[in-house]
Formats: structure tokens, C-alpha cells, sequence
């Protein structure tokens, strides 16, 4: 066989391993909140965040959830429990957008949407992965969205804004993503 074609073998199937590695979980999980919560736990391995964050916040994953959806309830009960890279995960909730600052992951709840704009530029340029349940949100202002339904939910990312962050998201990651074309 030829040196590219195995290659080109090799990389399907080590995408398909981690796609299947990715939802594993999932597929017991059975309830939607909680297949987008182990996602989430998932995703948040394939992140890189500056090492000055990671120090400033004592070695936690800081993750706030600003606003109420039956989402961010489990997104709480998930990651509460949960290591991330070997950093305990911290959960917060959140009612105004000054009380964000200091967190690696912010879930937007379908509630704050209308604030969305306020809230993204808030961020803006802030080490800070932006994640909301909205599909879209990730071309439109955001970094990260859910799109779909069960049994086949997906991930829009928005790898510019990501980037202006200083955040760096693994290629194993973005191979399952859908990339969507935003300017920062």
C-alpha cells in the first residue's frame, strides 16, 4: 500500500476512534442534557488554555454557567464531579455578566441570549471558551454551540475567536467539529 494511502487510512480510523472515544458515554447516557454534559467534560480535555489562567485559578477548571436552562442545571451536577486533565472542575452560576471574569468556560444559558452580544464582547480577547445549547451561537459571537438532536449531536466551533483567546483546541477535536467561518 502506498505511504499516503495508509496514512490516509491511518487518520480515518484514529478520527473514527476518537469520534466513538468522544460519545462513548453518551450513547448510555440516553437523556440529551446529559449526553451535551459529557461532551462538554470531553471537549474541555482538548483545550488548551495559557498556563498564566491555570496558576491564577490554583490548577481548577472554572466553569460558570450564566442564566437558567435545563441544560446548565446538568451541566452542573455533570462537571461538579469531574476531572478534567487530571484539575478538578469548580462550577459557578452567574446572573450578571460582571461576575464571569475569572472562568475558563462560561455556559450561556437560552436565557441570556438576548444579552449574548454584551456578554461575548465582555470576553472578548479574555482566555475564556464560550460555549452556549443555542445552535449558531458559534457564528455568531460565540465559540462553541450544540447543534442537532440526539442521535446526532454535534458541535459548531468558532477556531478564529478560540484563537484570539490564546486558547489552543486540539486538531483530534476539530476533526469531529463543524468550523464555522467567523471573524473575531
Amino acid at each position: 500500500m502506498h505511504a499516503g494511502l495508509r496514512f490516509r487510512a491511518w487518520l480515518a480510523a484514529t478520527v473514527t476512534a476518537f469520534a466513538v472515544w468522544l460519545s462513548a458515554p453518551l450513547a448510555q447516557a440516553g437523556d440529551t442534557n446529559s449526553i451535551k454534559a459529557d461532551m462538554l467534560c470531553n471537549m474541555a480535555k482538548f483545550v488548551q488554555w495559557p498556563d498564566a489562567v491555570m496558576v491564577q485559578n490554583k490548577g481548577q477548571l472554572i466553569v460558570t454557567i450564566l442564566g437558567e436552562d435545563d441544560l446548565a442545571g446538568t451541566i452542573a451536577n455533570v462537571l461538579s464531579q469531574r476531572n478534567v486533565n487530571g484539575k478538578p472542575v469548580y462550577v459557578r452560576f452567574a446572573r450578571r455578566v460582571q461576575d464571569i471574569h475569572g472562568s475558563q468556560i462560561v455556559y450561556i444559558a437560552a436565557s441570556e441570549m438576548a444579552h449574548a452580544d454584551e456578554i461575548t464582547a465582555a470576553l472578548k480577547g479574555a482566555p475564556v471558551l464560550t460555549l452556549s445549547d443555542v445552535e449558531g451561537f458559534a457564528a455568531k459571537g460565540g465559540m462553541m454551540d450544540f447543534s442537532g438532536a440526539p442521535p446526532r449531536i454535534r458541535f459548531e466551533v468558532s477556531l478564529a475567536r478560540a484563537e484570539q483567546a490564546g486558547l489552543r483546541i486540539s486538531s483530534r477535536l476539530l476533526a469531529i467539529a463543524k468550523v464555522v467561518d467567523a471573524t473575531p
